[in-house]
């Protein structure tokens, strides 16, 4: 039988009612602190010096749940630049949170994963930061990837980047001379089409890897690292659509947008590069060991999600084996690296429902102030569920799922 909040109340003597909660032992109070979502931890730790001792210790002993709620990230319209608002999709809190320099509002958001934010500034920079913590970690600069030149002016001042289709004896079809043009602004929707975490960064073995927009081929670094390398052990390491991490496996899985699916090590001094299927089919977006068909309309000049069709990578048999519902599960995909949940750890998520973002990248480089979409697919019925915040601004940098974490 339910119990409302205040029916529970009603039935704490008066006694107890009056207590002093600041009297609870340390033990009980870390316990109730590991139950509880991250943002709340934190808010929990400015309310007293009790609280905030509790709080200290729930980060040094790592007591946090890993059953985080899913929030949306977006700049909110009524916040500072450097703000960005957190809302729990299960319990609808909302939070503020300053990041460090450079403003969140003039990031480029292309994805999270083990709760941290993969950023891009107005310089084509990248940065990893937890929104949580607030710690931030710079990845080389993107001259340091083998097709990419930093070019200056004709008065010396750095003014825009020279993105360079690779050699055409390791890319066949793509001509050795050809250069685009970018400023240093556009150079972070071009070099990130994709970027994937194998790891949580704070823990020093994190391989980063980035799909270019223009060829669809693949640079990775470490973590400390002061360079970029790309990955040109064969000559079909090109024309990707999408990668991914499997940490079942330990490999990077990258997809192309014919649907054939490649497997990298980059465990090793050296990658190594596999064929894992070629399937000859026409994909519209990927994600984890399933590959998502995402199909558009336009209603006016906007793009809308129509369907989506999941489809799951029988790496045994190598071919696609179309799927009809997701276990129980939840799946979340945008930009952000896909994640699944378990209803029943989350019951005020629905089963089998695809909760999506933004995710078309050539559309939101040239309609950066255009409409955004947050919703839920229903993968049983094909029925949409609008998740649009009421107030947010959420045009830039774009909204995308995020699921808190606090690092030791």
């Amino acid at each position: 039988m339910e119990v409302t909040h205040r029916e529970l109340i009603a039935k704490v003597p008066p006694s107890e009612l009056g207590r002093d909660w600041s009297e609870l032992p340390s033990d009980l109070l870390l316990h109730i602190v590991g139950k509880l979502d991250i943002p709340d931890v934190f808010s929990s730790g400015a309310v007293c010096r009790n609280r905030h001792s509790t709080y200290l210790e729930a980060r040094r002993c790592g007591s946090f749940s890993p059953d985080q709620s899913p929030c949306l990230i977006f700049s909110s319209s009524c916040c500072h630049p450097k703000t960005a608002t957190l809302q729990n999709l299960i319990t609808e809190k909302v939070y503020h949170i300053t990041l460090p320099d450079p403003p969140f509002r003039d990031r480029f958001v292309m994805g999270s994963s083990y709760g941290w934010l993969i950023t891009a500034d107005d310089r084509s920079h990248l940065f990893l930061v937890n929104p949580v913590t607030g710690h931030q970690i710079a990845m080389p600069p993107p001259e340091t990837m083998k097709n990419v030149k930093l070019r200056s002016n004709t008065e010396g001042a750095l003014d825009r980047y020279d993105h360079l289709y690779l050699n055409l004896d390791m890319l066949p079809g793509f001509g050795i001379h050809k250069v685009q043009h970018l400023s240093l602004e556009e150079g972070r929707f071009y070099f990130y089409m994709r970027v994937i975490l194998s790891s949580d960064p704070s823990s020093g073995n994190c391989i980063v890897v980035t799909l270019h927009l223009l060829e669809g081929v693949i640079f990775f670094t470490r973590v400390g690292d002061s360079q970029w390398t790309c990955l040109d052990v064969d000559y079909r390491c090109c024309r990707y659509h999408d990668v991914f991490y499997s940490s079942y496996h330990n490999l990077f899985y990258a997809i192309r947008d014919n649907g054939d699916v490649d497997s990298i090590d980059l465990s090793g001094p050296s990658p190594v590069f596999n064929i894992v299927i070629q399937t000859g089919i026409t994909v519209v977006d990927n994600r984890d060991l399933l590959q998502v068909w995402r199909y558009h309309k336009y209603v006016g000049d906007d793009p809308r999600t129509n369907t989506m069709v999941v489809y799951k990578i029988d790496l045994v048999e190598k071919k696609l084996v179309e799927v009809k519902d997701l276990q129980g599960y939840a799946l979340f995909m945008g930009f952000t690296g896909a994640f699944f949940l378990y209803v029943k750890d989350f019951p005020m998520l629905a089963p089998d429902n695809i909760y999506y973002t933004d995710d078309y990248v050539e559309w939101i480089f040239f309609n950066r102030f255009g409409f955004r979409e947050i919703g839920a697919f229903n993968l049983k019925d094909g029925s949409f569920t609008d998740l649009l915040p009421l107030d947010s601004r959420l045009n830039w940098p774009p909204p995308i799922w995020i699921r808190p974490s606090c690092p030791d």
